[in-house]
């Protein structure tokens, strides 16, 4: 049987990094000034959460094992951010001039003067470019957790499944 796109996590978040950092150019370019207020955040990055849980109990659910569920979820929250970086590196890059008017962009653009570069566009890069890092590892710990949630819940319906059936074989 060969396995299907959704059962491969690296593609699932590969998929999913594709969607939600294509959104986030799209709306950044109908609407460059939108602060990335608590709720417009929670929208935005509630349901990467939620398709990692449900890659998490698809793995557990189809292996039998909360580890694998875990895993997957993982390796999708992971991939998932590797390619939603470069797609805000892009958005950035791409919107600069519209995005230094958000007053949320203020403190970033406060810092520029002393930063020691030449152009605002550098500063911004590394200013991104070094968050990175530390973003993916946020973003797999979120996964590992979601993970945890999904695969158990896989993992019990599995075993709730198999003992129905055990039953109606008897």
């Amino acid at each position: 049987m060969s396995a299907r796109w959704w059962s491969r996590p690296a593609v699932v978040g590969l998929w999913l990094g594709l969607a939600f950092g294509s959104w986030n150019l799209l709306w950044t370019w109908l609407y460059p000034l939108a602060e990335d207020t608590e709720g417009a955040l929670l929208a935005f990055y509630g349901p990467v959460f939620i398709a990692w849980a449900i890659t998490a109990f698809v793995d557990a659910r189809r292996t039998g094992r909360i580890r694998d569920g875990v895993g997957a979820a993982v390796v999708a929250a992971c991939v998932t951010f590797c390619v939603l970086d470069l797609l805000v590196m892009v958005r950035v890059n791409l919107f600069l001039n519209a995005l230094t008017a958000r007053t949320d962009w203020q403190a970033l653009l406060s810092r520029f003067p002393a930063s020691g570069f030449a152009t605002l566009r550098g500063y911004i890069n590394y200013h991104y470019l070094s968050e990175a890092p530390f973003k993916i590892v946020v973003a797999s710990t979120i996964g590992l957790g979601m993970g945890l949630t999904g695969a158990g819940l896989g993992y019990a319906v599995r075993k709730a499944i198999n003992e129905r059936l055990n039953e109606a074989v008897r």
